[in-house]
Parts: C-alpha cells; structure tokens; sequence
C-alpha cells in the first residue's frame, strides 16, 4: 500500500511542476550553444583553423583540450538569440586586459614566462591581437609573417633600414621576425640568441678562433657581442659599422706608443685594418695580423721583415 501510495503522490504533482522537471534539461541544451550553431553562420570560419594548434575539437579525435568558437568569443548564447556585433565577444576589438584574460585561459602570458620581467608592449596598451590573428593561417598566427606590425610602432628603426648600409629589410631578403623573438626573454632586444643570431647568416665569422676577440664575446661582461660594432638595422658607415675607421678601434684600444716611434713611425701611417685585418678573430695572431702582412708592406720606406708579425 506504501509503494501505491507513493506512485498516486508522484501522479497528484501539479503540471508546473511537472513540466519544470521535463524541460529543465532541454533548456540546458539550448543555452548550451555548440561549434555547429556558429559555423551555420559563419562558413568557413573553421577552416583556417584546421592547421593551427587552435583548430577545432571538432576536427580531430583525443584532444586533451576542448577548442570551441566559444572558448574565445564569449557571450555566443546572447549572440544567437539576437546575432549583433556588440553583443558578442571578440578578442580582436577588446580591450587589451580583456583580451589577455581571454588568451591566457590556455596560454601561459608572456610576462609570466619572463618571470615578471618588464615587458614594453604591455605598456603601451598592446594585446595577444596586436600582433596575432587566430584565424590567419600560417604556423605562428602572426598579423603578417614579415614583420610589418612591428612598423607603424618602430618607426625609427624601420628608417635604420634606409641607410647607407643597411640588412635587406625593404625587399624582404630578412624580416623582423628573422632576429627578434618576442618571448625570447634572454635579451634585452629580443633577439634570437645574441651572436648566434648573426652567425646563421654570417657563418664565417662564428669561429671558433684559436685567438678570439674580446668584442666578439657575448656572454662577456665587457662587451655585447657583434653590436659592440655593428649597427644591426642600418648606418651611414660601411658594413653597417658604429663609426669609421680607426675611430672604431680606439674606442677601446689606444694608438701603441711603438707605432709612432719605432721604424720612423711606419705603424702610424697605416689605418687598423690594414695590418689587423682578421679583427673577428685568427687562427695564426694574436694581434688579429693580417697573415699576408708581408707581402702587403714590402717594398714600403723602413719596412723591416727581421720581426714575426705576432712581435
């Protein structure tokens, strides 16, 4: 009789309530707006994503992270019901901390990977979108794989590349991208890794060098590498050098005293670079010689061939 009596309860329910149980998880489901709803709409949206790490769950089987329309375009239930610009979430038009919140749900920020380093984009009101398109399809999701976001910012720079000498920026023989890593928090400059940055181009000044040049020493706490004298971006000097001539050298090297008294001061009428010609570094001098040192003086007033060129 018990059970029997339970049963006439369960029937003796009012209608709302029993409607309010039967419909609670159909509305559930409609709030609940899929990848399928938005790509009714969008077309193709989805397909630039496909080679990305940011294609959709969708797509492929036994991701451990669910990649959906809404994981970053927020509010897509209000969308649906009134699809309008302004009351879905974009983060390509939001504010930068609103965007950061959005890219680092997933992503670890830059600042983060700097162990709190200081970070001059994110001083300037820069966001993940300022340099990033998600659906842009290339490996990185870079605005442009040349570089050319970084312009409209770095106008300066992008003036260095007008000079006299110059890496070829302007016909794209190398990009921004090519020396400098936005998250390569090693350098100050974001450089990809200082010298090693310059000698995947300029392999045959990497060395390694029985006699090495100070400058040349990166890790050196006295210099800073290949920029102790080369402008990286451009300059009005040959070889895109810091200053001419023996200027250059006597930055940190004094004129030696034997050179202006010695052999009626022969040393002295000679520039640097013509007898120190092996300044990235030697496998013969110390003193960075010119190996044909010989033959290029001969036959010069007070020429003396009784010394090595090491002495």
């Amino acid at each position: 009789m018990l059970i029997r009596s339970q049963a006439v309860i369960r029937c003796l329910l009012p209608a709302s309530q029993l409607l309010t149980v039967l419909f609670v998880p159909i509305l559930a489901q409609v709030a609940e707006t899929d990848t399928e709803t938005c790509l009714s709409c969008h077309e193709d949206y989805d397909r630039a994503l496909a080679a990305t790490s940011h294609r959709l769950t969708s797509e492929f089987s036994g991701s451990e992270i669910v990649v959906e329309c809404r994981s970053c375009h927020l509010g897509a239930e209000a969308h649906v019901e009134d699809p309008e610009v302004d009351n879905i979430g974009n983060p390509a038009v939001a504010l930068p901390a609103e965007t950061e919140k959005t890219c680092t749900a997933c992503h670890q920020p830059h600042m983060q990977v700097g162990v709190a380093r200081y970070d001059p984009h994110f001083s300037q009101d820069m966001s993940c979108t300022s340099c990033h398109r998600i659906h842009k399809p290339n490996s990185s999701l870079l605005v442009d794989e040349d570089g050319g976001f970084c312009q409209p910012c770095h106008v300066s720079v992008v003036n260095e590349f007008h000079k006299r000498s110059n890496h070829p920026l302007t016909d794209q023989t190398v990009t921004c991208m090519s020396c400098h890593d936005l998250t390569s928090w090693n350098d100050v400059n974001f450089g990809h890794g200082a010298n090693a940055n310059c000698y995947r181009c300029h392999p045959e000044q990497s060395g390694p060098y029985l006699y090495e040049h100070e400058a040349t020493s990166s890790f050196s706490t006295e210099g800073s590498g290949c920029i102790s004298c080369h402008q990286p971006h451009g300059s009005s000097n040959e070889r895109l050098l810091t200053t001419t001539g023996d200027l250059l050298c006597l930055q940190c090297h004094g004129t030696p005293p034997n050179h202006r008294y010695k052999h009626n001061g022969i040393g002295s009428q000679y520039s640097c670079n013509e007898c120190h010609s092996d300044m990235h570094g030697s496998y013969v001098s110390r003193a960075f010689l010119d190996p044909q040192l010989g033959a290029k003086i001969a036959g010069q007033p007070g020429a003396c061939y009784c010394h090595g060129v090491d002495d």
